[in-house]
């Protein structure tokens, strides 16, 4: 039986990741990092009270030829 003074050691040991992983771990992370705050500003935007009688739809001009 293993007592509470005998657990083992739960400490984490350093690890050494080459420079090559660890750049591309933090270009990921940004890379989320700026997906989050653009889908936050657009669902802001989206979510903003627009006036009245606007509209904001897109209806291209139809070219005659």
């Amino acid at each position: 039986m293993i007592t509470l003074d005998q657990e083992p050691s739960r400490e984490r040991t350093p690890v050494t990741v080459p420079d090559g992983l660890a750049v591309r771990v933090h270009a990921l992370r940004r890379a989320r990092r700026d997906a989050r705050t653009r889908a936050s500003r657009v669902r802001r935007v989206l979510l903003a009270p627009t006036a009245s009688g606007e509209d904001y739809t897109y209806v291209p001009e139809r070219h005659r030829d």
